[in-house]
């Protein structure tokens, strides 16, 4: 705020002319209350930047002591010089008062050059001052005087007239234009003695002030990439239940324009094009981007991806979709003959306990011949006690599958020890054996492939979408491992490994391919192409992050404010994030599937059958050996 001793200056110079009548003394009153009224609006709007335009030669130098506070710029209407070049770009927000906004010399140099040049916007804020004159009404003095200029939603311009009774007291007006006429609101006032007053409703932001658009149309532009022939392009846009696996990024940004439409009261217009948008040899744009650079939409419908090379022509909003862009394939199931069965144990321990059993057989056969030595010193000839190994063998596996001899087989306390100890170990041999493999069968398998060094290592097809940011992302990077998987896995086969998404889903059924393109416009064709257990069998691997997208719009668009604080209260509401999960697919819940599936397959009981096979071929075979040794020997018996 303006200095006290300069407030002092000022009283006095307002009690002055009351009584010395002078007329020069009443205009540097009348100027200098201005100038307080302009410092009371520097301050409420956070300005640091004043540019006073000047119509007659007065002394710079006491302006510069009135507002000392700020930096200050001068322009005089009577010698004028291009009034653009006061500004540059990303110059601070400047505000910029007019004296006298009725004056010919105003509307010629300053209102036509701004108008031109697009700077009645929020970039400047714009404080003209004067009186009604011979108007009726305030309201219809600026109508005349600023109507036909291109003054839009985003204009800051605030219009201060002097009320009749000549007290300097200004009456307030809020300036903007949606649509012709001009948009004249009551704003405030200022006085004085209670300096700048504003009506309640001034008080929020003027995006949240101007929320109403009076049912205005803007130009929309949006991409139908994918609409299957027959259906009419809107009908096509608007429907969120049928053929999602079509264009879902731009029908499902088309969700949320629609509550921007009852958030601010307006109709939209929408052009439709089949591309985003390219740019030409000679610097234009096709698509998308062509409707938008060349003015015939306001703004884009669908979601933009942010490239550097549409930063120079557009701006872009908020995000307004994030795309997740992944490697996608069915991760293999482990089908070899060592599985299951020989899981819970590894190879050495297998080869310990196939060891322990060999020498506790062993050991078994001594302990065998001492019971025997036994017998004969006792005297005793009648015993269940046999010397063949046979019997030692078929004793001991007995023992180790819990079946065990008869507690009377065995008198010697040394051999009671070596059953008891061998029962015992084979107890808990059974008991962790089993309960790691029920265990194996209620959990979910390990899966080996899980990153991308992984994958490239892995014997799996990899291929890609025939889309352009797929070919930026392999080839535009410093990576040298995504590189390789894009020389040498992808490029090996190119016309096999480079398809449409949905050639990639087909091949991706087949299993042993794995896909990169957009996860979520995949994982809604695949739900219609795969098994529950087939869609559990899915694998993401994740090397760059999400792509980001948002709207765009033309450079200095007076919606970009509107529009993004849109998106934002969108997002902050929670709105935005429940639409994305209305067009998310529904994954099946893999834990209750594999809980109602646990069974014992034939993948995972093949190698006992496998083995009990080859038993049994063993044994017919020992068996026709026997029985060709038996017929001989019969033969030589009878010879003889």
């Amino acid at each position: 705020m303006i200095k006290l001793q300069v407030k002092i200056i000022l009283w006095i110079l307002i009690i002055l002319p009351r009584f010395s009548g002078s007329r020069q003394i009443e205009n540097i009153n009348s100027n200098s209350m201005k100038l307080l009224a302009f410092e009371d609006f520097l301050y409420y709007h956070n300005l640091k930047h004043a540019l006073v335009l000047l119509l007659e030669e007065e002394k710079i130098e006491g302006i510069q002591h009135l507002l000392a506070n700020y930096y200050v710029q001068f322009y005089n209407l009577k010698k004028p010089m291009k009034f653009d070049e006061l500004f540059y770009y990303n110059s601070p927000r400047t505000g910029v008062l007019i004296l006298n906004y009725e004056n010919d010399y105003a509307k010629r140099y300053i209102y036509k050059i701004a108008s031109e040049m697009g700077y009645f916007n929020n970039t400047q804020a714009w404080f003209m001052m004067g009186s009604a004159g011979e108007f009726a009404t305030n309201e219809q003095a600026i109508m005349q005087i600023l109507s036909g200029y291109n003054i839009n939603i985003d204009a800051d311009i605030t219009v201060a007239l002097e009320t009749p009774n000549n007290n300097f007291t200004y009456q307030l007006y809020d300036v903007y234009q949606i649509n012709t006429p001009l948009i004249i609101e009551v704003k405030g006032s200022w006085s004085p003695i209670k300096g700048y007053q504003l009506l309640n409703n001034f008080k929020n932001t003027w995006v949240v002030r101007r929320r109403d658009f009076y049912n205005f149309t803007l130009r929309a532009s949006t991409a139908l990439i994918e609409k299957p022939e027959g259906l009419d392009d809107m009908s096509y846009l608007a429907n969120d239940k049928q053929l999602l696996q079509f264009d879902p990024m731009q029908r499902k940004t088309y969700q949320l324009f629609k509550l921007i439409q009852s958030m601010y009261n307006l109709s939209l217009d929408i052009g439709f094009t089949d591309n985003w948008g390219q740019m030409l040899n000679n610097g234009s744009w096709t698509g998308v981007m062509g409707q938008i650079t060349s003015h015939k939409a306001d703004f884009a419908l669908c979601p933009m991806r942010i490239v550097l090379d549409r930063q120079s022509s557009v701006q872009f909003t908020p995000v307004l979709h994030t795309q997740l862009i992944h490697f996608l394939f069915r991760h293999p199931r482990r089908n070899i003959v060592r599985n299951i069965f020989f899981e819970p144990l590894s190879t050495v321990v297998w080869w310990s306990v196939l060891a322990l059993i060999t020498f506790s057989t062993l050991l078994l056969v001594l302990h065998v011949r001492q019971e025997h030595r036994v017998l004969r010193v006792d005297g005793e000839h009648h015993h269940h006690v046999e010397r063949r190994f046979a019997f030692v063998w078929f004793t001991m596996m007995d023992t180790y599958l819990q079946q065990g001899p008869d507690p009377e087989m065995f008198r010697l306390i040394s051999t009671r020890m070596l059953i008891s100890a061998s029962s015992i170990f084979g107890f808990m041999l059974m008991q962790f054996y089993g309960a790691f493999i029920v265990g194996s069968l209620l959990s979910d398998s390990p899966r080996s492939i899980v990153n991308l060094k992984a994958l490239y290592d892995s014997n799996l097809d990899i291929g890609m979408e025939n889309i352009s940011y797929n070919f930026v992302l392999f080839t535009n990077t410093s990576n040298q491992l995504v590189r390789d998987v894009y020389s040498q896995r992808i490029c090996r086969n190119r016309e096999r490994n480079i398809l449409s998404i949905d050639q990639g889903a087909e091949r991706l059924k087949q299993g042993g391919f794995a896909f990169h393109a957009a996860i979520d416009r995949m994982y809604r064709l695949l739900i219609e192409l795969l098994e529950e257990h087939e869609f559990c069998d899915l694998q993401e691997i994740m090397f760059n992050p999400p792509y980001v997208a948002s709207s765009v719009l033309a450079k200095s668009s007076p919606w970009r404010e509107h529009l993004s604080h849109a998106i934002l209260h969108l997002q902050a509401t929670g709105l935005m994030q429940y639409n994305d999960k209305l067009w998310t697919v529904p994954k099946p819940d893999c834990s209750l599937f594999k809980a109602a599936q646990v069974e014992v397959d034939l993948e995972h009981f093949a190698p006992a059958l496998f083995a009990l096979a080859l038993v049994m071929l063993a044994s017919g075979t020992v068996f026709l050996l026997e029985l060709l040794l038996g017929l001989s020997k019969g033969m030589r018996i009878r010879c003889f």
